[in-house]
């Protein structure tokens, strides 16, 4: 009998009613294959770079091709071979950071204060435009003006065309169509979008001589923004971690003006859990056709990642001595051809791809807790689990030669669980192996949890029951 391996991370309030949880697998569908899904591993890691001993807080590649990554206190320049140079100096270390550029600049914005780096001429500084608010949370770029957000307001200004430097104390209008505190003001879809506590705005260039943004008619949305470095121009629309009068921690994506909800109960109820929600960050990267948004940080157990060529959740967890922790990368960037990440904890800077199979050195744990299987609570006898999957993969050498599937089971609804029993997934070139588990026992609501740890290409495609 086929039972559903398959899935996203859905563990209600209640784990008998539902204990599904994905961690590092992520769900891949294709109707003409063996299986319409299968679960693929996540990417791994290895190390391209390091940008000194502090950790990452931002990324960002131009659109000449250059990239940059904020580690600590410091504007780094990467290059294609790994190495750095250290192109000027924040007068903070820590907290979230925007970065954006116009035609010839540079801009980065620390919470408080934006600086500029001059592309010609690698020149960076604090801007001290006496005219620029004392302080500024969120940075983005329209039409090659800067636009930043007054901290404790609902005013944003906006900068010279194509100079972040310079700044007119004229040059400012408010969302009005709600007093609450404007948290991050973002470019998507060529658009301005002022997102506050509770409400979003969406402007436009209209080309007005006196101030050329203004309120598109109808563009108002009563849902704002709980983190604001959760908000990703991605896949034609905005996404972000909001809240509105009623509550928060719910993630949405925009449809014209109007806000979805994307996150499922569960992945709302992780988010509840988060003790710091708005610090909580984003970061956004695509291979093999798959588009990831990522919600780390901010107190949350793991990172959430929301597949949006599938719309499902799961979750990636760095391996912290056998406990959950979220993922290592702080931030991500496309550059020179791959997807770099930088590390929450240090300067390292990581290459992420699917063919990678540990995280730098450590090992990628990797589980999936299946849907409880019952049959109108009647006892059933559970002889044998076979799993589906990629045989054959081990490794010439070192960790994961002979690699291990491990299972666990449960027969209280995932409140308590065996031990662990394992069964090799097969030597390299070893095709033919069966991955199976017997003897598993007699109840009324079974429930089965697997892992693999091993530093290998990890492909499950189904689970039957005999």
């Amino acid at each position: 009998m086929k039972i559903n391996l398959v899935g996203e991370t859905f563990q209600q309030r209640s784990l008998p009613f539902n204990a599904q949880r994905t961690i590092n697998f992520f769900p891949v569908y294709d109707k003409d294959g063996k299986e319409v899904s299968a679960l693929y591993g996540t990417a791994g890691m290895v190390e391209f770079g390091n940008a000194g001993a502090q950790g990452h807080r931002q990324s960002f590649t131009s659109s000449n091709g250059r990239c940059f990554f904020v580690a600590g206190s410091a504007l780094y320049e990467v290059f294609a071979d790994g190495s750095t140079v250290d192109r000027g100096a924040l007068l903070t270390s820590t907290g979230n950071v925007s970065i954006d550029e116009n035609n010839v600049q540079l801009g980065v914005c620390d919470g408080t204060s934006l600086y500029t780096m001059t592309y010609a001429d690698n020149a960076f500084a604090q801007v001290t435009d006496s005219d620029l608010p004392e302080s500024v949370g969120f940075l983005t770029v329209i039409d090659n003006y800067f636009v930043v957000n007054e901290n404790n307001s609902g005013r944003f200004f906006i900068s010279s065309i194509s100079d972040g430097t310079a700044w007119d104390a004229l040059d400012f209008a408010t969302a009005e169509s709600n007093p609450d505190e404007l948290k991050c003001v973002k470019n998507a879809l060529g658009q301005l979008w002022l997102i506050g506590d509770k409400t979003t705005e969406i402007w436009t260039n209209t080309g007005a001589s006196a101030f050329p943004f203004g309120r598109i008619s109808g563009a108002i949305m009563e849902v704002g923004v709980i983190a604001p470095h959760s908000v990703q121009d991605v896949d034609n629309s905005l996404v972000w971690l909001g809240q509105d009068q009623y509550g928060s921690g719910i993630v949405y994506r925009a449809q014209g003006f109007t806000p979805q909800p994307i996150s499922s109960e569960p992945v709302n109820l992780l988010i509840a859990k988060a003790t710091s929600p708005e610090e909580i960050t984003s970061w956004v990267y695509q291979e093999d056709g798959h588009t990831f948004y990522a919600l780390t940080g901010g107190g949350l157990e793991t990172t959430l990642v929301y597949d949006m060529s599938v719309g499902q959740w799961h979750e990636r967890s760095y391996n912290n001595g056998g406990d959950l922790a979220p993922h290592l990368a702080q931030c991500c960037t496309f550059a020179f051809g791959k997807q770099l990440v930088g590390d929450r904890r240090n300067g390292k800077i990581y290459e992420l791809s699917l063919d990678y199979y540990d995280d730098a050195g450590e090992s990628i744990v990797s589980e999936r807790i299946y849907t409880h299987l019952s049959d109108m609570d009647r006892r059933i006898r559970y002889n044998r689990l076979d799993i589906s999957m990629e045989v054959g993969v081990g490794n010439q050498t070192g960790e994961g030669v002979n690699p291990l599937i491990s299972m666990q089971l449960s027969k209280d609804g995932a409140r308590t669980w065996s031990n662990w029993f394992n069964t090799p997934i097969g030597k390299i070139g070893q095709y033919q192996t069966k991955v199976s588990f017997r003897r598993l026992g007699i109840t009324e609501q079974m429930t089965f949890k697997i892992r693999i740890s091993d530093p290998i290409k990890k492909a499950l495609t189904g689970s039957y029951l005999s």
